[in-house]
């Protein structure tokens, strides 16, 4: 997490007048977050030159807690609430610091059901479609989930119907001898008729690909004393009488 705090202030508090040092919490606390609203929007508009084709989700990860009076200091960091998907800190975090990923949500699915070996990960296949982003589709993902049976909720996994039964046996763990090396799709009757949808790898690592606190450390360092004048400015204006 970042965080912008004030520091160094009461070393010019000789210089203000009494206005001004009556004003200056709100000012101090209006600089830290439009400081902090800059950084935030540095690291976004870095996002699409660090990142391959980065989602909506991806471009909206980020959360800026403002200061106030009370509390001098402004913070930027990644949402870690999820809204029906993994959290954003989950996979976003690695790309941060670097290191190991964490397990996807349909990752963690098919350890729970037996399906994904563990210490192994998922990659998209030669087989499987990729959205403009990438990425599998949703939609394709929840298909083979429901069909291997793995979904969490065992309302969304194949039932007895005529289509969630061609489900069960269109999608299939591919073997090398013992070993699980992916999921695979039917798509005819001979043996060789069929698609690698998802492979398993190893634990994928990752260097730091966005310099997250360079990026927000750099913009104070060049913005905070303008938008402190600008706050001062502010406050002036709009002081009681």
């Amino acid at each position: 997490m970042f965080k912008l705090q004030a520091s160094g202030l009461a070393d010019g508090l000789a210089d203000l007048t009494d206005l001004e040092r009556n004003q200056l919490p709100f000012a101090t606390a209006l600089a830290l977050t439009e400081t902090a609203k800059l950084a935030k929007q540095a690291i976004e508009t870095a996002m699409p030159t660090v990142f391959d084709r980065p989602t909506p989700y991806t471009l909206d990860a980020l959360r800026l807690i403002p200061a106030t009076k009370q509390r001098l200091e402004a913070r930027v960091w990644i949402k870690d609430e999820a809204d029906g998907a993994a959290p954003a800190s989950r996979w976003l975090t690695p790309e941060v610091y670097g290191g190991p990923r964490n397990d996807k949500r349909s990752e963690a699915l098919l350890k729970a059901r037996g399906i994904l070996p563990p210490g192994k990960f998922v990659v998209p296949g030669n087989g499987v479609k990729l959205d403009r982003y990438g990425n599998v589709g949703r939609g394709q993902l929840q298909k083979i989930l429901s069909g291997l049976g793995a979904q969490g909720d065992r309302h969304q996994n194949s039932t007895d119907s005529r289509r969630s039964i061609g489900n069960r046996t269109r999608y299939f763990v591919i073997r090398r001898g013992r070993e699980a090396i992916g999921i695979a799709e039917r798509t005819g009757k001979r043996r060789d008729q069929m698609h690698i949808l998802l492979a398993f790898v190893g634990r994928p690592g990752y260097s730091q690909a966005l310099d997250f606190f360079g990026i927000a450390q750099r913009t104070a360092d060049a913005e905070f004393e303008r938008q402190l004048a600008l706050a001062f400015d502010r406050a002036r204006a709009t002081r009681r009488r």
